[in-house]
């Protein structure tokens, strides 16, 4: 008769009290008041959400963090090599955590998805209100990658969880990632799972708990699921393959029903690359990491752990409010005229608001509708999934310099290059082709 361990046990327990629905329907992630979300994306932001699988991770050394399916079975996919003790305040760099929650309606989720970590906000119940944007700063655990722990050198955050998972695979970008809005819970003392921020009750003193749950949902609108998200790279007044737009590019989504929507603006294109952190564990046309104030996509090859810089390579989008505050308000020399930046905004966006130094003008946040935190773009929809040797199961994107008359594969592009002398200045097109766990 073979062995039935105690952890063998436990885990049953913990698969008979996980799994209880693989249907539901949810609240938006977006975690604003005083501002609204795009009507044209209403629909993304209250979807059917179909539970795809859990990830179970025990935050002790040695425990087991393993990918629970619908049936309830645990897989093994590393252990726990140094738990993380305390809660931490997340840093101005990171103001994005102030835009989303669950889409349970709790204030515990996935806040942050990449090939290299995986941030859990815990807290505070508040929602952001763009009136008084500095009223509180939220709270956040990390999960790190079998690198961080490795390449330490002894220096270690108390806040975050590491782990031998490597760096873009798995859990961190690759099949079974998790994406921004997916609820996190805690195993309580009566053994039921609840939300983390039920237990923190703005107490951060707390030590974080020893079991905790991410439940990973595919949205479903009623145009079924998202095939691709594609980005006409150009604002109004630019001057692309030659000819000069009077109109912003849009961002357009595409549907499994063949439903194609326009659903956002361009107010600045994207021209250049970056030396984005991270970048090193993605493939070229995939994406890095995404989290409601990013999209950020690879285009230097996967190379590891690395201290050079020059070998990352990579570009990013972010939304129009969010490249304010941080540029005017937090002081961070970023986003706003840089190549490495493209900016989104709702439809029909002045580009030139973007150089007025106010956040609030006449009483309202400077774009409204706002996109922080909103799905497609930045909730429930994307995350860096990369599966070796498959692209057509993989999250990638190709590149038109002709208006999408032809595509081509990303081109490998390390550094930082601006529009000067970066094959990106020549792009017209981005199309982001999106795929979801099975």
């Amino acid at each position: 008769m073979k062995k039935v361990t105690k952890m063998a046990v436990f885990l049953s327990i913990i698969c008979l009290a996980a799994f209880t629905s693989t249907f539901t329907v949810f609240a938006a992630s977006n975690n604003f008041t005083n501002a609204s979300i795009p009507e044209v994306v209403a629909d993304e932001n209250s979807p059917n959400l179909e539970l795809k699988h859990k990830i179970y991770i025990e935050n002790f050394a040695d425990g087991v963090v393993s990918v629970v399916n619908k049936q309830g079975k645990h897989t093994v996919i590393g252990k726990v090599y140094r738990p993380a003790t305390l809660a931490k305040e997340s840093s101005d760099g990171f103001w994005a955590a102030h835009y989303d929650k669950a889409s349970d309606g709790t204030f515990s989720c996935v806040t942050a998805i990449g090939v290299n970590a995986l941030h859990l906000k815990v807290g505070p119940r508040a929602s952001y209100d763009v009136l008084n944007p500095t009223a509180w700063k939220p709270k956040q655990i990390s999960v790190g990658i079998n690198e961080d722990y490795i390449y330490a050198g002894g220096s270690y955050s108390n806040s975050m969880i590491y782990t031998s998972v490597p760096g873009g695979v798995n859990i961190f970008g690759g099949s079974t990632a998790p994406y921004v809005g997916n609820p996190v819970k805690y195993l309580n003392s009566s053994g039921t799972w609840e939300s983390l921020d039920n237990y923190y009750n703005d107490d951060y003193s707390k030590a974080v708990p020893k079991r905790l749950l991410i439940e990973v949902y595919q949205p479903i609108t009623t145009n079924g699921t998202l095939d691709y998200i594609e980005f006409e790279n150009w604002a109004a007044g630019d001057t692309v393959a030659g000819i000069t737009k009077i109109n912003n590019g849009r961002v357009i989504a595409k549907y499994s029903n063949g439903t194609i929507k326009h659903i956002a603006d361009i107010i600045q294109r994207v021209q250049g690359t970056g030396r984005f952190g991270g970048s090193e564990y993605a493939e070229v046309g995939r994406l890095r990491a995404a989290h409601p104030g990013v999209i950020c996509f690879s285009t230097s090859p996967k190379i590891g752990f690395t201290n050079n810089a020059n070998l990352r390579g990579g570009f990013q989008f972010v939304p129009a409010n969010h490249a304010k505050y941080l540029n005017y308000n937090l002081s961070q020399d970023s986003f706003i005229g840089r190549d490495q930046w493209g900016i989104i905004a709702h439809i029909g966006a002045d580009p030139s608001q973007l150089y007025d130094p106010n956040y609030i003008i006449n009483g309202h946040i400077t774009y409204d509708p706002v996109w922080e935190g909103v799905a497609p773009l930045f909730a429930e929809y994307l995350a860096p999934r990369h599966i070796p040797g498959s692209v057509s199961t993989s999250t990638y994107f190709v590149v038109s310099n002709d208006f999408g008359n032809t595509w081509n594969d990303c081109p490998s592009i390390q550094g930082i290059t601006n529009a000067d002398n970066s094959p990106v200045a020549s792009w017209t097109n981005i199309r982001l082709y999106v795929k979801y766990p099975n």
